[in-house]
């Protein structure tokens, strides 16, 4: 929607200064007035609305004393845009038709087509069509007298933008073509061929079949025709650093993309206008891309996304009063609902938009819609009678030109005409002597080839005989030469076989050596680390046997030997999981797997341990998020890395659970702040081949055995997937879990 702006921003000049000279200055007279105006600048700018008005009062009142006609208007005009520009309607109003009646009185023409613009966009806005039409009918009068074109296409625009609302296209079309060739007669990159381009594209997108062929587009090309269109706006929005413009145009583009089934370019334009809306505070026009999101995310079934994004739209529609996004926003949300199989909501939410709507049109409003049509067209059959007609002379006055210009030439081409035939009567002479002499020419050269072709005959019959002799000579050397290549073919092959063979033994060899090597590991593991148990376990029994310990005592061995049965148990049930994979006794059977919900699952057994350290979990991995894996393999492995994490996290830490983008897996990432790997460590960890991990005590004295980290990396292995670490001393340690995405 197009408007007359004003500079409505404050001087660089602090409050303290401001109101320092204004105390200080004590004449009444334009010094004054300027000071006044600079006040009533500074807190409009600042939205501080109530000593606005007191300042405006006063410039007002000075301006009156005086008589600085001018004066008076600009401020009331600036107020009004302070309050259009904040969506505060009634007020903005208020203040357009203060300016109005000062620019009246004046007969100030340009003043008051200036303010007929901007309260007809305000209408506009808010739905009431019949006054949109009205003011900007009455706007496109004084503009057109006063010979300013620009203006006249704003107006165009304006109601161009009232038929698209409407849904009567056939309407609108004319108008978006008025409005573009006016601006492109101020040149190619102007912001009015932007915003037009922008309307134009959109018209194309909504008009219905009858509609484009009658404008001249295929209905099958509306959306490249309308992508053409976007694409032309946007640099132009954001040469004119316009962010409201250009998030609208991105909008656009997202929805088509959206509508073409390209998803990925839909998002990341419709991204694009969230963050572009951060940065203005046009609020009709954001709180309209936000409703547009939400139909796309209804169109994809994302009822809770879409959800979510039309309560923000109505938020904001309800904050600043903007009752056309209100109505399309209760009817946004009674769709998602019922969509959703939540009618009640649905309901509540389609009678609020009942409401809206019968607020906003009724049929006196679409008969009087009707009248301001039927003139309109009226004027613009005129208007297009009027610009036919003068072309219709010019027409005229260049076929008068053009006829006494092809006399001229008639007679050029025949002095031309005669000239031609006397050059060809000297040409056609010249060529019959020059064929007499090649006649007489060719029979010489034939007699010399008849004897050149005798010679040549003679030639080809002995190089017949020589060819005939070559020709079994050949075929000789080409059965030697295949007999070699199928002897030597056979032995390049056998080598390679023989090769093969060698390498296949070694690595056979290479990963038996692992086995055993891991196997002495794991020995020399579970022989240090069931020692301690057993005795801990004999000793309490002889305590118990010889009775000679206290009730306090009994208890705090009893917590002491539960924790060291339960590190016990780990290791067993870890070694027991690795054995079993590793003699083929477990059979990866993949399905598909939440990721978030399996992390939920295992952070509730580590709940005691998490409690007990004030540990802060943040999980944000996405709830749609799925991969492709053996659902108690894949337990295994989270119950290890969050053990683990837990275990070397310091307390009042932070456990952080996400997500990274890759094209191949689903990548999860176990981020924690505690006391990190050493560089060596990390080495071995991040080796291909199996090895057992020397633990390390856990920030609360946890023992551990080093054998989670080979079980979790045997068991990726078998589900296809790949695990990393990446660590720091004492600045924590993140685990990469890179598995197949569901199916």
């Amino acid at each position: 929607m197009f408007l007359c702006h004003a500079n409505v921003h404050a001087q660089v000049q602090s409050e303290e200064a401001i109101l320092a000279s204004l105390k200080k200055y004590s004449k009444v007279d334009s010094v004054k007035l300027r000071l006044y105006d600079q006040a009533f600048r500074y807190y409009g700018s600042q939205h501080r609305y109530n000593p606005m008005e007191l300042y405006l009062d006063s410039v007002c009142m000075l301006s009156a004393k005086l008589n600085f006609k001018n004066n008076l208007f600009d401020a009331q005009f600036k107020a009004a845009l302070f309050y259009h520009s904040a969506t505060r309607y009634s007020e903005a109003l208020s203040h357009y038709q203060e300016a109005y009646q000062i620019a009246s009185a004046t007969h100030h023409t340009a003043n008051m087509a200036r303010v007929l613009l901007n309260t007809g966009a305000i209408y506009m806005d808010s739905k009431d069509y019949v006054k949109a039409l009205e003011k900007n009918q009455q706007a496109i009068s004084l503009y057109e007298k006063l010979g300013k074109k620009r203006e006249v296409g704003s107006c165009y625009m304006n109601i161009a933008e009232v038929y698209m609302d409407l849904n009567q296209f056939d309407k609108a079309f004319p108008f978006l073509t008025l409005a573009l060739s006016i601006f492109v007669e101020d040149g190619p990159n102007t912001r009015g061929v932007g915003v037009a381009s922008e309307a134009m594209g959109i018209a194309l997108m909504k008009a219905s079949d009858k509609d484009l062929i009658h404008f001249g587009v295929l209905p099958a090309q509306r959306y490249i025709h309308a992508l053409e269109y976007f694409k032309k706006a946007l640099p132009i929005a954001f040469t004119h650093d316009d962010p409201a413009l250009a998030a609208s145009i991105n909008a656009n583009i997202g929805e088509v993309y959206g509508l073409l089934g390209d998803h990925t370019k839909a998002q990341q334009y419709f991204e694009t206008v969230m963050n572009l809306d951060k940065t203005h505070e046009y609020y009709v026009s954001a709180s309209k891309n936000k409703i547009r999101y939400a139909e796309y995310f209804l169109s994809q079934k994302n009822y809770n996304a879409g959800l979510l994004m039309a309560r923000s739209a109505v938020s904001v529609a309800y904050w600043y009063k903007i009752p056309g996004v209100l109505q399309t926003g209760y009817e946004l949300i009674s769709k998602i609902y019922e969509k959703s199989g939540r009618y009640d909501s649905a309901y509540l939410y389609f009678k609020q938009y009942i409401v809206i709507k019968d607020s906003l049109f009724n049929a006196e409003k679409e008969r009087e819609i009707t009248r301001k049509q039927l003139l309109l067209d009226f004027e613009l059959k005129e208007k297009e009678y009027k610009y036919n007609k003068q072309l219709l002379d010019n027409e005229l006055k260049q076929q008068v030109l053009l006829a006494a210009t092809q006399r001229d030439q008639l007679e050029l081409a025949k002095k031309e005409k005669d000239v031609q035939q006397l050059i060809f009567l000297q040409q056609r002479t010249k060529l019959q002597n020059e064929a007499s002499l090649q006649a007489a020419a060719f029979q010489q050269q034939k007699d010399k080839s008849d004897y050149l072709q005798a010679i040549a005959k003679e030639q080809i019959d002995n190089q017949r005989l020589e060819l005939r002799f070559n020709k079994y000579l050949n075929l000789f050397f080409l059965i030697s030469v295949i007999v070699l290549l199928i002897v030597g073919t056979i032995i390049f092959y056998s080598h390679r076989k023989a090769k093969k063979l060698n390498l296949i033994i070694s690595e056979q060899k290479n990963s038996l050596q692992e086995l055993v090597n891991v196997k002495d590991q794991l020995l020399g593991t579970i022989s240090h680390d069931m020692r301690t148990p057993i005795n801990s376990l004999m000793a309490f029994a002889y305590l118990l046997d010889s009775q000679e310990i206290s009730q306090e005592k009994l208890k705090k061995y009893t917590a002491q030997l539960k924790n060291t049965l339960g590190y016990t148990q780990e290791l067993l049930d870890n070694l027991l999981r690795w054995a079993t994979s590793q003699m083929r006794g477990f059979v990866p059977e993949p399905v598909t797997v939440n990721l978030a919900e399996m992390v939920d699952q295992v952070l509730v057994s580590f709940s005691d341990a998490i409690i007990q350290k004030q540990l802060v979990i943040k999980n944000n991995i996405p709830r749609q998020m799925s991969v492709w894996a053996d659902q108690e393999m894949l337990l295994c492995v989270m119950r290890n890395l969050i053990s683990n994490a837990i275990k070397f996290s310091y307390a009042n830490k932070t456990i952080a659970f996400a997500t990274m983008e890759n094209t191949q897996f689903q990548v999860l990432c176990i981020k924690d702040e505690g006391i990190g790997v050493s560089k060596e460590k990390l080495c071995i960890l991040n080796q291909a081949s199996a090895c057992v991990v020397n633990s390390s005590i856990g920030t609360s004295q946890e023992k551990g055995n080093g054998l989670g980290v080979l079980l979790c990396k045997s068991f990726v292995q078998m589900m296809k997937g790949e695990l990393y670490f990446f660590s720091e001393q004492d600045k924590g340690t993140e685990v990469r879990v890179f598995l197949p995405p569901a199916v």
